[in-house]
């Protein structure tokens, strides 16, 4: 393929806290350039857990551009090195970029194609929330089938600098909850946290949903 003519990915990777930088260093090696990451908490469905109030896990979510003729070599390699096929292990998925700048030889594809859409089973769902409304983002997900997801929070580095993610600014006092739901579930699930916190009034929120090509690490309950 053409150096120009070649297309990029979004791989995402949630794991534990302090595991992130171990994967970014085996990204690396597989080829990968460099990488962002966010901050976030995990939910677990278990009543024992959440009696023991331990229903919440610190993660790390590491988002890299990659070629996408690398994604497979990725996921292979940081499954072998990380078991991500198991159970709490991590989550990986990958989506198409369709434009970004600040990377060489980049090129712009006005209309790209959705690569795998035959095979594609998952959808991300992204809800942007004023802060404290992650819980009820979540509750109005599970009445609908979704099984869980990860709340990032918006906070920059800086005093005055908020976090950006896919461009969008996200002030401190914002949430973002990623939910990663199969296709049959995700019109369900949206639908029902735009009813449950009245995302079609004005300042109420934003959602998102971006196509996934493949994921790692996911396991139905």
């Amino acid at each position: 393929m053409n150096l120009m003519n070649k297309r990029y990915s979004l791989f995402c990777i949630i794991v534990d806290f302090e595991k992130g930088s171990k994967v970014l260093k085996e990204a690396k090696k597989l080829g990968a350039t460099g990488g962002t990451f966010f901050l976030g908490k995990g939910t677990v469905n278990d009543h024992l857990l959440d009696i023991l109030s331990l229903n919440e896990i610190r993660k790390e979510i590491l988002i890299i551009i990659i070629n996408e003729e690398l994604e497979d070599t990725i996921y292979n390699g940081l499954n072998k090195k990380f078991s991500l096929d198991k159970p709490n292990h991590g989550i990986a998925f990958s989506m198409p970029i369709k434009n970004c700048i600040g990377l060489k030889n980049f090129r712009y594809i006005a209309n790209p194609e959705k690569r795998g859409v035959k095979n594609m089973e998952y959808e991300a769902i992204f809800t942007i929330v004023d802060k404290g409304l992650s819980d009820e983002v979540l509750e109005a997900a599970k009445s609908a089938g979704s099984t869980g997801g990860t709340v990032i929070h918006g906070r920059g580095s800086g005093t005055r600098e908020n976090a950006r993610l896919f461009n969008i600014e996200i002030e401190p006092e914002k949430e973002i909850v990623l939910i990663l739901s199969t296709i049959e579930k995700t019109e369900s699930i949206v639908n029902s946290i735009k009813e449950k916190l009245n995302i079609n009034h004005p300042g109420k929120g934003i959602i998102f949903v971006l196509d996934v090509n493949k994921t790692l690490g996911l396991f139905e309950k």
